[in-house]
């Protein structure tokens, strides 16, 4: 099966040759790159045509002015020609094993829409900060139905991180692709529908290096009350239009619950050393007795972790079982898997070599 990929970029020339190494030392190796340079103003165009001038399955497009992220990934989506599309990040990076896995995961499972695997979450130095998904929707490699996705949804979330995302090209094409709406969300409510509509496959093999900042738009937009907000309500209408219908209205309850909290747990995690008691109070659209308790939680040694949990028991977002097994994974993950995972991050950092390209 062919895969073809598409790159939006903004001001990350710096951080394209990266990417792009890592994705030729892919086997197979990519049908088409398509990178859309979304009104740059570093060096983003000269380093694309350089690595246009490497390879041939490398093509150029050039904004003149910025559109945003989600247009051009509807853009690529509309013209790349592969049976499976990957949407790279110009600031991430995948591991060896992620083409290879997806297209004999979705060559064997026609029904699926969508592969995923996990991600390695690393600064830009590639210091590894943990693990996602933090929750598995199934402990081994498997094709997960449409039923199965709505028996997991009922205590469990999050499992596609969109850079370990390879989809079926038709099938998103059929769903219209891109909600442009959804800003930071907008692959997340993708995979959502892909996943109850047609089932999706699961395998828990480390297959992209997640490059985490507070400056990127699932953060930004997780940091502004009014942006996060706006998002879970547009989500949450959005699941009511297009959803199943028989999941429709219990699943947007659901997600309200969830958005409400992973956008506070972002708050927790960029805060900067200060504790905005008042700001998640306001994310979380907690008032009398539950914002009492958190400003007081807030002054207590220790209230990252005090907040989180009392958190999680007013929205009850999961199962316990759930998010028990979940930080199980996550400290044997940081145990078992981190060195390994770090010897070949480092290797997919490197520049490719000459040789390399020439048997692309």
């Amino acid at each position: 099966m062919s895969i073809s990929v598409v790159i939006p970029n903004f001001n990350h020339g710096a951080l394209l040759p990266r990417a792009v190494s890592a994705l030729m030392r892919q086997n197979p190796a990519p049908q088409e790159i398509i990178i859309i340079d979304d009104g740059s103003t570093d060096n983003s165009p000269a380093v694309i045509r350089s690595l246009q001038a490497s390879n041939s399955c490398i093509h150029f497009i050039q904004h003149n002015e910025n559109k945003g992220v989600v247009a051009a990934m509807n853009e690529g989506l509309r013209i790349v020609n592969g049976d499976l599309v990957y949407f790279a990040a110009a600031d991430d990076f995948c591991l060896p094993a992620l083409f290879a896995t997806a297209e004999s995961a979705l060559g064997h499972f026609r029904q699926a829409a969508f592969f995923c695997g996990r991600v390695v979450m690393v600064d830009p130095s590639g210091t590894i900060l943990g693990f996602r998904p933090f929750m598995l929707p199934c402990p081994r490699a498997a094709l997960l139905t449409s039923a199965d996705a709505r028996d997991r949804l009922a205590v469990s979330d999050h499992w596609c991180v969109g850079p370990a995302v390879i989809y079926r090209r038709d099938l998103l094409l059929k769903a219209g692709g891109f909600d442009e709406t959804m800003g930071a969300f907008t692959d997340g409510l993708i995979v959502r529908r892909l996943a109850l509509e047609y089932g999706f496959y699961f395998d828990p093999t480390v297959v992209v290096a997640w490059q985490i900042s507070p400056q990127s738009l699932s953060a930004r937009t997780a940091l502004s009350l009014s942006e996060n907000a706006k998002l879970i309500a547009r989500a949450c209408a959005a699941v009511k239009a297009t959803f199943p219908a028989d999941v429709c209205g219990s699943y947007a309850e659901l997600l309200d619950r969830r958005l409400r909290f992973n956008m506070a747990r972002l708050w927790l995690v960029f805060g900067n050393g200060s504790l905005d008691t008042a700001g998640l109070a306001q994310v979380l659209r907690w008032t009398g007795l539950a914002r009492a308790v958190l400003q007081i939680l807030g002054h207590l040694p220790f209230a990252r972790y005090t907040v989180l949990i009392w958190m999680t028991l007013l929205l009850r977002p999961y199962g316990i079982g759930t998010v028990l097994a979940g930080s199980y994974r996550a400290m044997k993950s940081r145990w078992f898997e981190t060195r390994t995972i770090a010897a070949t991050i480092a290797k997919a950092r490197q520049p490719i070599r000459v040789s390399e390209v020439s048997r692309s």
